[in-house]
C-alpha cells in the first residue's frame, strides 16, 4: 500500500456522476462546492450513452458491441476477431502502454473538460473513479444474454484494461496539474472504484468464489497504487463489508444515510482497516429523497452510532451518483454536502 492518506480536516467530494449535458457546466458545479475540498471530474451519462458508466471504461475491450441505437452493450466472444482482440490487449497491457487504454473525449467530456480547467491552479488532491471490475462483470453479458464475468479469460482481460485505464486517469491529472505548477506542486490523486453490484456478493445469483472478488479488487487498487495514487471503492447498497474491508482500500465510500448501521456489524474488519490508515468516506447526504433534503443537524444525529469514527478526519460525500437528481435538487445536495462538512 501506499504511504497512508492523511486529512487535516473533514473534506467533501462528489460520487461522480451529474444530470448535465454540458460538460462545461457541470464542471462550474464541481469547482463552485469543491475547489478547496476535492474536485471530481464529472460523468455525463444524460449527454450520452457512451457516458454510461458501464459504457464509459468499455472502449477498447475485446469483442466489445455498443449499440447506442438501442442503448445495449455486450461482449460478442464468438466474433472472428475476439481471439486477435483479447491477444492485443493483453501485449499492450504487458508492454504498459496506457494510451491503448484512453478514454476518448466522446466517452467522457467531463473528464476532458475537467482537465483543460485544472491546468495552472493548485489542489491538494483531485477524485476521479472507474467502474469496478465484478459490477461490470455482472451487468454486462455476452451474446447469449450470461453475465461475462463468468467468462474466465475475458475476466482476466477486464480486470487488467480496468486497471490500465485507471492508471491513465491518474497520470492525465497527474500531467494536468504538472504543465502549470511543476511537479513538486502535484496533487494527491484518488481514484474510486465504483461498485454497485457488490451487493450480490453472498446471494444466490452471485457464483464467484469470495477469494475472486478480493484478488480482481485487489489487482484494480494495485494498478492504482502503481502510479502513486489512492484507491477507493463506492457501493451505494449494503453488502457484506467485511469482505470489502480485507482488500487494500484507502478509502471506503459507503451509503451512510440509507445504511450506517450495516458497516458496525463488522468491528473487527473495520477496526483493522482503520488501523493501517483506512479513510471512511460517509455518504450521509441523500440522493433520492422525495422530500425536502434534511437539516445538517439531522444528519448529525444521525451520524451519532458512528461517534467514535467521526472523531478522525475522514470524507463527506452524497450518499450516491446524481445523474437522475433534477439540477435544482444537485446544487442543493453539493451544497449541503459542504456545508455539513464544515460543521463536523
Amino acid at each position: 500500500m501506499n504511504t497512508p492518506l492523511h486529512l487535516n480536516r473533514f473534506l467533501a467530494t462528489g460520487v461522480g456522476s451529474l444530470p448535465h449535458t454540458s460538460p462545461y457546466e457541470a464542471c462550474d458545479l464541481v469547482f463552485r462546492y469543491f475547489k478547496d475540498d476535492i474536485p471530481f471530474w464529472p460523468q455525463l451519462p444524460k449527454r450520452d450513452f457512451k457516458e454510461n458508466m458501464y459504457v464509459q471504461f468499455a472502449q477498447g475491450l475485446p469483442g466489445v458491441v455498443i449499440d447506442e441505437a438501442e442503448k445495449k452493450i455486450y461482449i460478442n466472444t464468438a466474433q472472428d476477431n475476439y481471439a486477435g482482440e483479447l491477444e492485443a490487449a493483453y501485449e499492450h497491457y504487458l508492454a504498459s502502454d496506457l494510451d491503448y487504454f484512453t478514454v476518448s473525449p466522446d466517452y467522457a467530456a467531463g473528464f476532458y473538460e475537467f482537465i483543460k480547467r485544472i491546468k495552472g491552479m493548485s489542489f491538494a488532491f483531485l477524485k476521479g473513479q472507474i467502474i469496478g471490475p465484478v459490477s461490470f462483470g455482472l451487468t454486462v453479458t455476452d451474446q447469449n444474454k450470461k453475465a461475462i464475468i463468468y467468462e474466465q479469460e475475458f475476466r482476466d482481460c477486464l480486470v487488467k484494461a480496468l486497471g490500465m485505464k485507471a492508471r491513465w486517469q491518474v497520470r492525465k491529472l497527474q500531467e494536468a496539474i504538472g504543465d502549470g505548477q511543476g511537479p513538486q506542486k502535484k496533487p494527491q490523486v484518488i481514484i474510486f472504484i465504483d461498485e454497485p453490484y457488490l451487493v450480490s456478493v453472498g446471494s444466490s445469483f452471485f457464483n464467484i468464489k469470495i477469494e475472486d472478488v478480493v484478488t480482481m479488487t485487489n489487482d484494480c487498487i494495485e494498478a492504482i497504487h502503481s502510479e502513486g495514487a489512492f484507491a477507493g471503492i463506492h457501493c451505494c447498497g449494503n453488502t457484506d463489508w467485511g469482505i470489502v474491508l480485507k482488500t487494500n482500500i484507502d478509502i471506503l465510500n459507503f451509503d451512510a444515510y440509507n445504511y450506517l448501521e450495516t458497516i458496525f456489524l463488522y468491528p473487527k474488519e473495520l477496526d483493522s482497516f482503520l488501523q493501517r490508515n483506512g479513510i471512511l468516506a460517509w455518504g450521509i447526504v441523500p440522493t433520492h429523497s422525495r422530500e425536502g433534503l434534511p437539516a445538517i443537524d439531522s444528519l448529525l444525529k444521525k451520524m451519532a452510532p458512528g461517534g467514535a469514527f467521526r472523531q478522525r478526519f475522514s470524507l463527506i460525500s452524497p450518499a450516491c451518483g446524481l445523474s437522475g437528481a433534477p439540477l435544482e435538487r444537485v446544487e442543493e445536495i453539493l451544497a449541503l454536502t459542504v456545508r455539513l462538512t464544515r460543521s463536523l
